[in-house]
């Protein structure tokens, strides 16, 4: 029996599923696209369903095709904030995909009257334009009526971070205000930040920079005289890692609130990519806390320099 395929539900019936899995992609990787970067990666995953059409592929190829096709379309539905981001987004993407890909062989195996057909992992429904509105009404319903009863998910805190030590002044960061971030020193009891060192490099002391550049080279570098450095175990996604700190900082936020600063603030450094990228610091709430509203000018150099003495 011949089957035949209608290219126009095939390709909006896989845009819509690819909206809804890019727009789940996003919510799990905390960072959910616009609705134009949506469609724009939706528009290239209802492409690559066409695979449909192709002569049966060996199996390998088809995971092949997938995974390259699922990072294609990650990249134009996401901005680029690191390669660790993009491929959490696209494993993500990858594994919703073949779900669902595979909740459907299941059905068929269990000879449910779907009217699909399948070729090279890829899946055509043969729906009714109808039933084909009708599903994507209900899913946006749903999605309303779980947020009207939960609460819409509340938006992250940004601040504008601005560091000096010894009169010399890093370029403004974007500090994320993170409620889980449980980073202390064990021998003091501080909460520090956590800064990304690439963000910072070369505009620090050179005695604290040369010293940071051998310490992530591998190296046990002597801690440079005269500065309060010291080394903080942390827990971090890929296990323990003993981090350095130095302290005697100056941090103005400038933010959601009040600008706020704080002096002899304990800093660690990190040479990994935070929140994918998109920030370059992470404090806390009880860091929050230590600082003060400002309602004088910045110290000068001077001041800065005799606050570290």
């Amino acid at each position: 029996m011949k089957t035949v395929i209608y290219l126009d539900v095939l390709l909006l019936l896989n845009f819509l599923v690819a909206y809804l899995l890019l727009r789940a992609v996003g919510f799990l990787c905390g960072a959910p696209p616009g609705f134009l970067r949506t469609c724009a990666g939706a528009v290239p995953a209802a492409l690559s369903t066409l695979i449909l059409l192709a002569p049966p592929m060996p199996a390998a190829a088809c995971i092949l095709y997938q995974t390259v096709s699922a990072a294609g379309i990650c990249r134009a539905a996401f901005p680029f904030r690191g390669w660790r981001g993009f491929a959490r987004q696209t494993v993500w993407y990858f594994l919703l995909n073949m779900g669902l890909a595979g909740a459907v062989l299941l059905a068929l195996s269990r000879d449910l009257p779907l009217g699909v057909q399948t070729n090279n992992l890829a899946v055509y429904w043969a729906v009714s334009p109808t039933l084909l509105v009708g599903s994507a009404a209900g899913v946006y319903f749903v999605l309303r009526l779980v947020l009207a009863l939960f609460g819409a998910p509340k938006d992250t805190e940004n601040w504008e971070l601005r560091l000096s030590l010894n009169g010399a002044n890093a370029p403004p960061l974007n500090a994320l205000l993170d409620t889980g971030f449980l980073l202390r020193d064990p021998l003091s009891g501080q909460s520090p930040m956590l800064v990304s060192y690439n963000s910072l490099r070369g505009t620090l002391p050179p005695a604290i920079s040369g010293f940071l550049e051998r310490y992530f080279a591998g190296a046990c570098p002597e801690f440079p005289p005269g500065i309060p450095v010291r080394l903080i175990p942390c827990k971090t996604a890929g296990g323990m890692r003993t981090l350095p700190a130095v302290g005697g900082f100056f941090a103005r936020l400038s933010g959601p609130g009040n600008p706020r600063q704080a002096e002899r603030v304990l800093v660690v450094f990190t040479d990994q990519t935070l929140a994918d990228g998109s920030v370059q610091a992470l404090f806390g709430k009880e860091f929050y806390h230590t600082t003060r509203p400002l309602r004088e000018p910045a110290p000068s150099a001077g001041r800065e320099r005799s606050a570290v003495e």
